[in-house]
């Protein structure tokens, strides 16, 4: 039997770390903040947006890779 993909719906998106084990958010929160010498303070970094749970759209910035666990609904 095949299935149409586009019949499910997406209940749930969660941004998860690369390896799948834990939540990005929760891995945020743990992320070490280095202090160097002669730093010139927080650079800015470009990365994607966070998911719209909206309309389900996700941005990826150049060199960027997200993983994400998704639940569907039938």
């Amino acid at each position: 039997m095949c299935h149409n993909f586009f019949v499910f719906q997406i209940r749930k998106i969660t941004e998860v770390s690369l390896s799948a084990n834990q939540e990005r958010a929760e891995m945020e929160r743990k992320r070490l903040v280095w202090q160097v010498k002669g730093s010139p303070g927080e650079s800015k970094v470009w990365r994607g947006g966070p998911v719209n749970p909206e309309n389900q759209i996700v941005e990826l910035a150049p060199m960027e890779i997200r993983t994400f666990l998704i639940s569907f609904r039938p």
